[in-house]
């Protein structure tokens, strides 16, 4: 039989394998790979905190037990550079996944410098962690301790990125509140924002509730940072004393515009694919990270860490995020002008 027999009758024999029987070849990719966790954030956060996490229980449950490798890629620019090298510069084999701030899902909406960059409607989700709302807090030594200061003295507040929930909340304050935020951009992350704070560069700065209980809860002990605003469609349980944006929305406009931009929680830390990764890769990859959510050790890590788990599905995220894309213009254009674009 001739070299071209021989594989000739070897593609049918792949064709006619069994789905089940093609599926087991496909799911042998990961042995021997390293899977890269690109994480659009800075380190110290709780970015760094829950993709660590994941990365040390998800593989077992990928069928190789691939390692996982954990790489924090700065959160200057809101994580929007995560995105755009998810989108177009990482292997789409499923040896790349990413975790990027959450407001990236309305960036491509909302900031003209952005659209077109990626879309995240055609990234493949593979899970929420955690709905994580976020919060703007002020230092004890600021001159406004209370929403009410806020509108009568400026607070200098840190951010990373006009793309980045630490500028959207304070910048959306501004127009529904009438607060004096003035913004500085340019921090690396949380632990940026905080050393910078503890040094009085900065008198306020945003983030995640959690990220404080996690790494700083000396600033809750010691009342060292009070949060004044909750961004997100219901209050965080952690602090539901706390007011949220929508509360604070006066016209069915303003609270149409928030409900956009406060929308993105749904991806609080959120793990995704790039486009044209098989479809077989990435139903494995979202079975192993359901499996992970209720794997006792992870939840036991979780606890210790202080890292609350509330967790969606890949399939839901795409839906949502396919939602999102297609809000009405007068939606997009009202979530603009809130931010001041």
């Amino acid at each position: 039989m001739s070299r071209n027999h021989i594989a000739v009758l070897g593609v049918l024999l792949v064709c006619f394998l069994p789905s089940g029987a093609q599926a087991q070849a496909s799911n042998d990719f990961y042995q021997g790979k390293t899977i890269s966790f690109i994480v659009g954030a800075g380190a110290g956060g709780s970015y760094d905190s829950y993709a660590r996490l994941l990365a040390a229980h998800m593989p077992q449950y990928i069928r190789g037990n691939p390692q996982i490798i954990v790489k924090m890629a700065g959160g200057v620019g809101g994580g929007i550079s995560t995105a755009v090298q998810m989108e177009h510069s990482v292997p789409k084999d499923g040896t790349f996944i990413g975790m990027t701030q959450h407001t990236n899902v309305i960036s491509q909406l909302t900031e003209p410098s952005v659209a077109g960059k990626y879309d995240v409607s055609r990234w493949r989700w593979v899970g929420n962690m955690a709905n994580l709302r976020n919060v703007l807090a002020v230092w004890h030594t600021a001159p406004a301790q209370n929403l009410e200061e806020s509108r009568k003295k400026e607070v200098i507040v840190g951010a990373t990125g006009r793309n980045s929930p630490t500028y959207i909340v304070p910048q959306a304050l501004n127009i529904l509140a009438g607060t004096k935020f003035k913004i500085v951009l340019g921090y690396n992350g949380v632990a940026d924002l905080n050393l910078a704070m503890e040094r009085n560069e900065i008198q306020a700065r945003g983030g995640s509730w959690v990220s404080v209980v996690a790494q700083t809860p000396s600033y809750i002990s010691e009342k060292k940072l009070t949060p004044l605003v909750v961004d997100g469609l219901t209050r965080d349980p952690l602090i539901p004393e706390v007011p949220t944006l929508l509360e604070l929305a006066s016209t069915q406009d303003q609270k149409a515009a928030v409900l956009v931009i406060s929308g993105a929680n749904e991806f609080s830390r959120a793990v995704f694919l790039p486009p044209g990764v098989p479809p077989d890769r990435v139903e494995l990859l979202r079975s192993a990270f359901d499996k992970t959510m209720v794997d006792p050790a992870f939840i036991a890590q979780a606890e210790q860490l202080k890292l609350p788990i509330e967790t969606t599905s890949g399939a839901t995220l795409e839906k949502v995020a396919k939602e999102m894309v297609s809000s009405s213009s007068d939606a997009i254009s009202l979530a603009k002008k809130l931010l001041g674009e």
